[in-house]
């Protein structure tokens, strides 16, 4: 395997696992950033062999 790939798995498990974290989807997002007072404006996945996307927002 990739080490650039399986470092991603393990960075998701180490989230997941050892802060408490969970994966989130657009809609998750825009809901946590409304709770601040922001509102998502664009989700840009990132070019491969990237998994992650990046997530724009700004004040409501």
């Amino acid at each position: 395997m990739d080490p650039r790939i399986a470092g991603l798995y393990l960075s998701d498990l180490n989230m997941l696992v050892n802060v408490g974290g969970r994966e989130r989807n657009r809609e998750d997002f825009a809901a946590l950033c409304a709770s601040a007072g922001l509102v998502v404006t664009s989700v840009t996945a990132l070019p491969a062999p990237n998994a992650f996307s990046l997530i724009e927002a700004a004040p409501a």
